[in-house]
This record gives structure tokens, sequence and C-alpha cells, in this order.
């Protein structure tokens, strides 16, 4: 059992990485059930390794991870799927079917389940986040723009209604006015939705701003972790990670 008894996700004292490679090194983090929790750090410092770990497509030398009390450490991604574990995991650019269309590529985050009025009922729901997506919801996703595309991959990762989101740099490659867009939604989805949050992200300064806790990575290890207020005051923080010179 989780140690954390209102965390809907824990990672205890995680090892991992690629064949002989270790990346992340002991690192424990928790998000709480609501939360929006940040994780920033330089390129190379383990970010989405780590978040990949969690989901089971980087092999997990040793630790543990929880997902809403459950025990999933050591799963495949279909596994965490099949059991109904509460999650969902936007990964960093190609993150859509291009081939398929909308209403597709929805329901590939719902295959798992039948696609009858429950499918639709869902859909409906997150058309009022999406309003875009019901428009061209026949249209294949090679016609959407970058913006949109995002929209479609945090859609259909909402498809199972899962409790907790991992987000790997939601907004990479965005222009600045449609990352800002982006990470609005994102809040304003996990308030609707009641949903927690687990980003990485590149716009680090903006993403803790709108987070309740974050965590500095380096070289695979937690160098700091706080409220996102005490970490954007910390002057270290704010001349190594947030590109603050003062």
């Amino acid at each position: 059992m989780s140690e954390q008894v209102d965390a809907v996700l824990e990672a205890k004292n995680i090892y991992s990485g690629y064949g002989k490679l270790q990346v992340i090194n002991g690192i424990s983090l928790y998000v709480k059930r609501g939360e929006m929790v940040t994780i920033i750090g330089p390129n190379g410092s383990g970010k989405s390794t780590f978040i990949k770990t969690i989901i089971g497509l980087v092999t997990l030398f040793s630790g543990k991870v929880y997902i809403d009390g459950k025990d999933v450490t050591g799963k495949k991604p279909y596994e965490i799927i099949r059991e109904g574990i509460p999650i969902g995991y936007v990964p960093q650019l190609a993150n859509v079917f291009p081939s398929l269309t909308i209403e597709e590529n929805l329901k590939m985050g719902y295959y798992t389940k039948k696609w009858d009025k429950s499918f639709t009922d869902r859909v409906r729901v997150l058309f009022d986040l999406f309003p875009i997506l019901e428009e061209r919801f026949k249209q294949r996703a090679s016609l959407l723009s970058g913006g949109e595309r995002q929209q479609l991959a945090l859609a259909r990762s909402l498809m199972p209604t899962p409790r907790i989101l991992l987000l790997d740099e939601p907004t990479a490659a965005l222009a600045p006015i449609l990352a800002e867009e982006m990470l609005q939604l994102i809040v304003k989805m996990r308030k609707e939705l009641d949903i927690s949050v687990l980003i990485v992200e590149q716009r680090a300064k903006r993403a803790l701003q709108l987070s309740d806790r974050g965590y500095v990575f380096v070289t695979g290890t937690i160098a700091a972790e706080g409220t996102a207020d005490d970490l954007l005051q910390e002057d270290k923080i704010r001349k190594l990670y947030l590109g603050q010179k003062d």
C-alpha cells in the first residue's frame, strides 16, 4: 500500500534507465489528489525518463510505484490499461495518429470500453473543453494545427476518465501564445474534471506559477522540492533553472 494516503501517484526510491544505463537514481515523489505538480531541470536530467518509467515505457530497476493506491511496479502500459488503473499520459510531439480521424483517435483512448452511448457521453463532456474537436470530429488528425493536435492528445488521454494525467512537455513546438493557451487549458481541465496533473514543461517558470508544488531534477536525482511559491523565490533555482539573472 502507498504510505501517502491522499496520494493519487506515489513513486518510492525509483532507479531506472535504458539497458544497463541507469538514468534515474533513487527518486521519490508524490502527487496528491487534485494537485498540479511540475518537474523542472536541465536537459538530460531525467524528467521524461522518469515519467516514462511510471507508465512502464522505461525499465524499472528497483523501487515502487503506486497509482490510486494500487501497486503498478514494473507493469507494462497495456497491463496498466487492461487493469483499469486511472492514469492518462501525453507524450511529447508525436502523440496522435495522423491517419485517423479525431473520432477514431478518441476511440483509441477508449478502446478498453464499448463504443456505445458511454463513448458519446464522454466525448460530449470533453467537447466542452475542446470545442474545436467537435467542429472537426470527422477530419483526419493530419489536418490539424500543432495546437489542435495537442488538444486532441489531451482529450484522448482523458477518455478513460483518469484520476491523474502525466504530461511530457505539452507546449513543445508551440508558439508562445499557443503555449500559454495550452497551459491555461490544462488548468481549466484540472479544475473542471477534478484531476491531478504531473507535468514536465520547458516553460518552467510559467508551469510553476500554475502549480501547487514542484521538483527540480539534476542528473537523475531530486536537487530541490517544495511548494511552487518557494521554488519560484529561491535565488539559486531562479538563476539556474528559471532563466532569471537577478
